[in-house]
């Protein structure tokens, strides 16, 4: 991402933005995240895909977590994926010529899915539901287009989880205050995954969590620690929840990088998933 500042990563309106190249390269950042890789290979353990089955995948973004998917469900198998963003599918569509399966990327809108009811035999959704105003809609759309017994997979952040440690119990603890605060999105929708999978009537099987930790960062060779936001953009929401105050904003900015020049920066952020299923005819 280089120098440049985006200060704000934000996935709502995705072809409106300033700079989608930037989005879509932390896309690919985020799906490195060790966290993200560990989550996604306990989801294919826990979906079991099998030959000739249709996967479904909301918010599917640039298709990589879906394609992965791919072999599991072989030649005859499919694979739909569903992302609001055109940007995102027009990638998502590109990466998909080599598929192992038959694949179909479209826009469309995570809470009316333009899908056959009882179609699909599993579904996922991941970092989703944190960008919806409605998050239990949408899981109630993949109860709708699910078969009778079929099994979905969410996998969200909560953004409550993010502690930031620089050597200054103060600087922790505001952080942990202002990210507990919900301002017009559910960014901590992460631990209510089994709640809304429940309340759209699934059984959920089991449930997981896994914690993405930034040990080091090198503020001047990154605008960000990896796929993350700015610190200023951190220091924007401290100051809207009333833990900072607007005139020291730039000092607090100065000091988190001071300690990453230092070796005196940690950050980690978690992340929920669950597998349920549907009932059985």
């Amino acid at each position: 991402m280089g120098l440049r500042d985006t200060h704000r990563l934000g996935y709502q309106r995705v072809d409106d933005d300033q700079d989608v190249p930037v989005l879509i390269d932390t896309m690919d950042v985020t799906a490195g995240w060790e966290a993200t890789i560990a989550l996604r290979s306990w989801e294919r353990l826990h979906l079991r895909l099998a030959e000739g089955e249709r996967l479904l995948d909301v918010g599917c973004g640039l298709g990589d977590a879906a394609l992965a998917l791919a072999g599991d469900l072989g030649e005859n198998g499919q694979i739909v994926g569903i992302d609001i963003s055109r940007s995102m599918v027009d990638v998502a569509r590109e990466r998909a010529k080599a598929a192992a399966c038959r694949v179909r990327f479209s826009v469309g809108d995570a809470v009316a899915l333009d899908e056959p009811d009882r179609f699909f035999d599993a579904a996922r959704s991941e970092r989703t539901l944190q960008w919806l105003p409605e998050p239990q809609a949408s899981v109630n759309e993949l109860a709708r287009v699910l078969k009778p017994g079929g099994r979905m997979c969410l996998i969200d952040t909560d953004w409550s989880t993010l502690r930031l440690d620089i050597g200054d119990t103060t600087v922790t603890e505001r952080v942990s205050a202002a990210m507990r605060a919900e301002r017009g999105r559910p960014s901590n929708v992460g631990r209510r995954l089994s709640a809304l999978a429940r309340a759209a009537g699934f059984d959920v099987l089991v449930a997981t969590s896994a914690t993405q930790v930034w040990r080091t960062w090198d503020p001047d060779g990154s605008a960000a620690p990896g796929g993350c936001f700015s610190m200023r953009s951190l220091a924007d929401d401290l100051v809207a929840t009333g833990q900072l105050d607007a005139t020291d904003k730039d000092r607090f900015v100065e000091n988190i990088l001071d300690a990453a020049r230092n070796d005196r920066f940690q950050m980690s952020l978690t992340m929920f998933a669950v597998i349920a299923t549907t009932s059985a005819p």
